[in-house]
């Protein structure tokens, strides 16, 4: 299973041999703005269960010792050349304090002092560069991009693999390499900003929890051997846990660095992102916000302990992330066999599921944002398979609704899309659904009750076949 989604904050999915959790500036500038905005001069709660009384301070989930000091020297890692070694170890034990807030607030210890690689801008930047280059697989993402351009959402002006190398290199604020359980931050020539920390923040909380529920052993199987819209679900937990913490952080932070951290996010060069398609913008933000959302909703039902146990048994599905009264009544996907589809000469490039996260965004450039939240709310469960074969690219999709009219709602918003963005020409009743074959895309599409069958090729012979093969 490679995963449907290549555009993962801090994964790449598919074309990447390593997971790494980054922190995006665009995601961080919308907790920043909505931090500073924020009058009320209320603190927000957390509980320790569910019949707990609110309190005004973040409690632990555990009674294990938390860290009370961390000499500068016993934090490993390696700086910038250019970073004056008393900088540097000023820089560490700024650190080591924060090391003890991300205890306090997550209310677990660290099992071992993370190493802490801490880089100049113009060292951090080529450290991201490389590591894009590395784990970035140029012809997965050509095909990736065959796929996108198929469904129309991308338009053909985007390679996507420069693309990606400059997006990253112009957002990613810091990253974490759980491989390694490594942290690389990077901080300006007189030390760490109040922008900075923040992001460190974040970093630490992947480590402490890493440390804790080892979630990379779990989301890189899930990568593997899972549909991909199960994968996203621990991602997005990940990240959430580490956005409310870093969320509690700025809250506490002296109003004026919090002002100095809006100020400086703000001024950070977002041309590359700006420029890209908006489902784009919207897939990298997912985790962080979505994940904050369902964090909230964890720690108001059961505190940290919630979000501990959901690690044990983490969301299945984006659904459940962004319904997350579904994860917690343990709601599962419909029945859905997979799909055995094949077109011989061609290669099976990918198969899996898009899940209400990825139909959302297939829709988010066709209608308008609440047909879009409507028609994929009713997502029972999905199953794809994607083909290449020289220049021409072919999938097939079948979904299952929750009831006919989530069907029928979400029937009419593609057929909307396929009209508007897929190049199909006019469609033409044929077998009981839409045949559109008179632009360069061949596309079928018919509905069945709760049953949505879905085809589309750049080769109007293989479209067919896949169709004849699903039966409709």
């Amino acid at each position: 299973m490679r995963g449907w989604r290549v555009i993962l904050p801090g994964v790449l999915n598919t074309s990447r041999k390593r997971l790494r959790f980054i922190l995006f500036v665009v995601s961080l500038v919308v907790v920043l703005i909505v931090t500073a905005c924020d009058t009320s001069g209320s603190t927000t709660t957390t509980t320790t269960g569910g019949d707990s009384e609110p309190t005004s301070t973040v409690v632990t989930s555990t009674t294990t010792t938390l860290l009370t000091s961390i000499p500068t020297d016993s934090i490993p890692g390696e700086a910038s050349p250019s970073i004056d070694p008393d900088l540097a170890s000023a820089i560490r034990a700024e650190i080591g304090g924060l090391i003890l807030d991300a205890e306090e607030s997550r209310g677990l210890p660290f099992l071992r002092i993370p190493i802490v690689t801490i880089l100049d801008e113009a060292d951090f930047t080529e450290r991201v560069r490389s590591v894009l280059e590395e784990d970035l697989d140029p012809v997965e993402l050509q095909g990736d991009q065959a796929v996108f351009e198929l469904l129309g959402m991308l338009d053909g002006s985007i390679d996507l693999y420069d693309f990606l190398v400059e997006l990253y290199t112009e957002q990613v604020a810091g990253f974490y390499d759980p491989d390694v359980g490594e942290l690389v931050v990077p901080v300006s020539v007189d030390g760490v900003t109040p922008l900075q920390r923040v992001t460190i923040l974040h970093e630490l909380i992947h480590a402490l929890t890493d440390q804790h529920f080892d979630f990379n052993d779990a989301y890189e199987e899930l990568v593997e051997e899972g549909s991909g819209d199960d994968a996203y679900g621990v991602l997005a937990l990940v990240e959430g846990d580490a956005t409310y913490q870093q969320f509690l952080f700025l809250e506490s932070m002296d109003p004026a660095d919090a002002a100095k951290a809006v100020i400086e996010s703000l001024s950070i060069d977002s041309t590359v992102y700006e420029s890209s398609p908006l489902w784009i913008q919207q897939d990298l933000a997912f985790p962080y916000e979505h994940g904050l959302v369902f964090t909230g909703f964890l720690v108001a039902e059961g505190g940290l302990k919630g979000v501990d146990e959901a690690y044990l048994n983490p969301p299945i599905s984006t659904e459940q992330i962004l319904h997350p009264e579904k994860y917690a009544r343990f709601e599962q996907p419909s029945e859905l066999a997979s799909l055995t589809v094949a077109l011989d000469g061609w290669e099976l490039f990918d198969e899996g599921t898009f899940g209400e996260w990825g139909i959302r965004m297939l829709l988010v450039g066709s209608l308008r944002p609440g047909e879009v939240t409507q028609a994929a709310a009713g997502w029972g469960n999905d199953h794809y398979r994607s083909f290449i074969r020289g220049g021409d690219t072919a999938l097939a999709w079948v979904y299952s609704g929750e009831t006919t009219q989530d069907a029928e709602d979400l029937a009419d918003a593609i057929i909307a899309h396929i009209r508007g963005a897929m190049n199909a020409g006019s469609p033409r009743e044929s077998g009981g659904g839409l045949l559109f074959d008179g632009g360069s895309t061949y596309v079928f599409i018919d509905r069945v009750d709760e049953m949505i069958y879905f085809v589309a090729s750049t080769d109007a012979t293989a479209g067919a076949s896949l169709r004849q093969q699903l039966g409709v």
